[in-house]
Parts: C-alpha cells; sequence; structure tokens
C-alpha cells in the first residue's frame, strides 16, 4: 500500500478537428503514470469524454458515499471481490449467488472506470473505492490510499473540464451535462442507503423511527460525520432488528470531552505520520501505536496494563451487557454527539468465561477492550464506530491494525521473548508451555495471544518455534 497526495486525469486535445470527444486520457498518481500503463508517461489511451463524463454522471453517489463492499463481503480491495464471491458462490444456492452476481456486476461498473468506455475491451482495471476518510485505489496489482477530499476534487476538477468542453461543443450534449449538474439530487433515504449500505426502505424505517437522522442533502452525508451512520454501516449486514438494538445502544451513549484521549489520539497519529512508520504494513503501524500509548502512558513493556484505569484516565465509557446477536464483540464509538464509549458484548462468542462481569479480569474481553480501545484512538478522526461481528464492514487494514495493536498493548513481543530467555530459553513442548502458562497469568492474555506474542518475540532472538506454538494453540 502507498500513500498519495496527488491524483491527476490528463485530457489532451482533440484527436481531429472533427471529432472534438475523442481525446487521449492518462492518470496518474504523484507525478507517476499510473493508467491505462503503470510508469509509462507515453501510454495513451484513446477514448470519447462523453462516455467518461456518463460514467462520472451515473456514478457519483456511490464513488463519494459508498464504503461496503456486496454479499457482506470484505477483501483486501475491490479487484479481490469476484474472487471472493466466487468462492462463496460454490456453497450457497444458486438463486443466492443469482442475486450477489447482480450486485457485484452493479459494483464493478461503478468502481472500475475502465468500464466508462464502450466498446473498449481487454483494459486494465482502475479501481477507486472510498475507505472512510481515504480512497483506495487499485491499478494492475498495485495499490494507493489517497485522501478522500483530495480524490473528490480531482474527480469534480474532470466532471467540470468535459462540461466546459462539451458544452463549449453545441447544445448536443445538454442532457449529459444537466445529468452531470444534478449528480448529488437525491432523496435523503436514498442518500443514506448509499452511505450506510442499509436497504433503501430499512433506512426509511430508521429514520421514520427516529433512530437515524435523515441527511439534509447529499454534502451532510458525504462528510460522513455522524457517528450512529456509520454505526449502521458497520452492522448493516445484519437483519433490521439487530441493526436497531446496536444503535440503540450506541445512542445512549453520553458525550464526554475526553480531552486527554484526544491528546493521545493525536500524538499517536502524528508518531505513525512519522518519516520512519509512514506507509508501513498496518500491522506494523499497530504495533507501533501501542508501544507508543504505553510510553505515553508511562506504563513499561513489561508490566501487565490495567485497561479499566487506562479507560478511566481517558474519560472512556465502559458498558457490558448481554445482546444479540452473539457474533457481536464490541462497539467503539466517539463523534460529535456519543462517546467516547466502548461497548462489550458478554454473550461474545469469544468470552472465555461465560459468568464474567469484570472485563479487566477476562482474557477474551481484554483484547477486545484494547481493540476498541485503538479504534479510538486511530480511527476516532473519522468518528468511526467498529462493530466487529462477522459480516463486519471494517475496512481489513484497519482490523489488521486494530488486532496487532490489541496484542502487543496487552503483551508486547520483546516482554514475551524476555520471559522466555528468563525462564531458560526452552525449545522442548513442556517447556515452553510453561513459559506461554507464566506469560497468560502475568498479561491475562488467551493461548492465541500468547503465542502469537512469542512467535513474534523470538525473531529478536533469531530463533523460529512457529510450530511447536501452532500446536500448543488451537487459534493461531
Amino acid at each position: 500500500m502507498i500513500d498519495a497526495h496527488d491524483l491527476r486525469f490528463s485530457i489532451s486535445d482533440p484527436i481531429s478537428r472533427d471529432r472534438i470527444t475523442t481525446r487521449n486520457l492518462q492518470i496518474s498518481i504523484d507525478g507517476e503514470p499510473i493508467w491505462p500503463m503503470v510508469g509509462f508517461a507515453e501510454a495513451l489511451l484513446e477514448v470519447q469524454i462523453d462516455d467518461l463524463l456518463a460514467y462520472l454522471a451515473e456514478h457519483w453517489k456511490p464513488l463519494l458515499l459508498r464504503q461496503t463492499y456486496p454479499a457482506a463481503l470484505t477483501p483486501h480491495g475491490p479487484s479481490q471481490l469476484r474472487a471472493y464471491c466466487n468462492k462463496r458462490w460454490d456453497e450457497v444456492p444458486a438463486e443466492v449467488a443469482e442475486r450477489e452476481e447482480d450486485a457485484v456486476f452493479a459494483f464493478e461498473d461503478a468502481h472500475d472506470l475502465s468500464r466508462a468506455f464502450a466498446g473498449l475491451f481487454d483494459l486494465p482495471s482502475f479501481w477507486l473505492f472510498r475507505e472512510g476518510n481515504h480512497y483506495l485505489i487499485e491499478s494492475q496489482e498495485r495499490q494507493w490510499t489517497l485522501p478522500y477530499d483530495v480524490g473528490v476534487a480531482a474527480l469534480t476538477d474532470l466532471g467540470d473540464r468535459l462540461t466546459e468542453i462539451l458544452g463549449a461543443a453545441g447544445d448536443k450534449w445538454d442532457p449529459l451535462l444537466n445529468e452531470w449538474h444534478q449528480r448529488s439530487e437525491g432523496e435523503g433515504a436514498q442518500l443514506l442507503a448509499w452511505a450506510t449500505g442499509i436497504d433503501t426502505e430499512e433506512s426509511r424505517t430508521l429514520i421514520r423511527e427516529g433512530i437515524l437522522a435523515e441527511p439534509a442533502d447529499f454534502a451532510e452525508v458525504a462528510n460522513d460525520n455522524d457517528e450512529l451512520r456509520i454505526a449502521a454501516r458497520m452492522a448493516g449486514a445484519l437483519p433490521l432488528e439487530q441493526i436497531r438494538e446496536i444503535l440503540l445502544i450506541a445512542r445512549d451513549y453520553p458525550k464526554n470531552d475526553a480531552e486527554e484521549l484526544g491528546r493521545l489520539a493525536r500524538d499517536c497519529s502524528d508518531e505513525l505520520r512519522g518519516e520512519r512508520w509512514v506507509g508501513k504494513k498496518r500491522f506494523v503501524q499497530g504495533e507501533v501505536a501501542a508501544r507508543f500509548v504505553r510510553d505515553w502512558l508511562g506504563i513499561g513493556l513489561d508490566v501487565p496494563i490495567d485497561l479499566h484505569a487506562v479507560f478511566d484516565r481517558l474519560s472512556i465509557t465502559l458498558r457490558t451487557a448481554d445482546v444479540e446477536p452473539e457474533t457481536l464483540d464490541g462497539l467503539a464509538i466517539w463523534g460529535a454527539s456519543h462517546g467516547p464509549g466502548v461497548f462489550l458484548n458478554l454473550a461474545s462468542r469469544r468470552v472465555s468465561d461465560a459468568e464474567a462481569t469484570v472485563p479487566n479480569e477476562d482474557p477474551a474481553l481484554r483484547v477486545t477492550l484494547a481493540h476498541e480501545l485503538c479504534h479510538l484512538l486511530l480511527d476516532g478522526d473519522h468518528a468511526v464506530s467498529a462493530v466487529d461481528i462477522l459480516k463486519s464492514r471494517m475496512p481489513v487494514g484497519l482490523e489488521q491494525r486494530a488486532k496487532s495493536f490489541a496484542g502487543e498493548l496487552l503483551l508486547p513481543s520483546r516482554t514475551a521473548a524476555y520471559r522466555w530467555e528468563a525462564m531458560g530459553r526452552p525449545h522442548d513442548r513442556e517447556g515452553v508451555r510453561h513459559v506461554l502458562l507464566d506469560l497468560e497469568a502475568d498479561f491475562q492474555v488467551p493461548r492465541a495471544v500468547s503465542t502469537w506474542k512469542l512467535d513474534h518475540g523470538l525473531q529478536f532472538w533469531g530463533e523460529d518455534l512457529s510450530g511447536l506454538l501452532s500446536s500448543l494453540s488451537r487459534y493461531r
């Protein structure tokens, strides 16, 4: 994944005087040509610009509002969606596969610019898909992440330039120009449906019940700064009654100032934007952030972390209850009207102690707490509400970062390695098991975390016990 800062669509002069709409197109990121070919400035594609404007006008809403994939899947990028679906369609009824395939075709038509040009086949794809405050761009097996406002500005500028060209060529394209000018119009429930991934009728129901606010206009819903709408998107693949229950939980959280959490979030984000870590993989960012948080809070790497004390210090409201579905693990919410807060579902399948009432004492709940803390710290600038459920719609990269953060915050890799050394550097099954039991007791983590962090930590010693550790943990 490459962090990008600029997106440009280059449109040439007409190919000839009598072919005003026939132009050469090239797309570049940060000055490097990436489409139709990566790295070749001479590579241009002859296109019809009215086709390109028609594509932008028709798909403006999904390009700017949609942040969910069809078929309740979350691939690593839009280019992988069909491969994910092909595997799924072998296992579901034919009518389900047919319905989902229609949705996938519609998704591909909207988010792959190469489909804009009728009659041109075998073009490399150019994928553009929103993930929170960024666009994910894919082309020819490369990925970039681009600030959302930069992407919107580039698309808007492209559409306006095409409109100017076609408008000067006569009134033949007036209907198309009108479509472009009206691209942001739409009923509030329909705009909400695009932004949340919830069916339009279900959106109307939630608006009518007063659970979600109807967007005032396109710009408001595109801002995506309503924490309840984001929570609805995260839970949007669930049945309506379960979406409603999750939203009612989120809506019940009070608004706290949480100034210290805000400072920590800003400092932690600044650390990740530093030269050493920018562009690093998400799991690396998660570990870096966890070590930074321990240091910022004055908690040594060899000290078990008291998450209740941390939440109290950062003014994060913590609540627990038994709710459906049992696939709901936790909810983190922080925005203009609610939070910061974390909800833990005691009915979650991950809870190791069915009688647990104190989350800080249950290893599985501690992992969820730490996971949600990461979302508050690193994704809070987008008022992210993270619903960790089966069919979750949280971008894969953000979930990888939060998982990595949680493990490192609870049990730093170096600490696990030093404990192994202090216990005689065992290589036999029983000796390694005693190290794991020792770590689990002291740091209150489940076996999956202790084996993962010890395995990672042993890299500092040039040791590879991955096979043995996998045999000691079912879930590694």
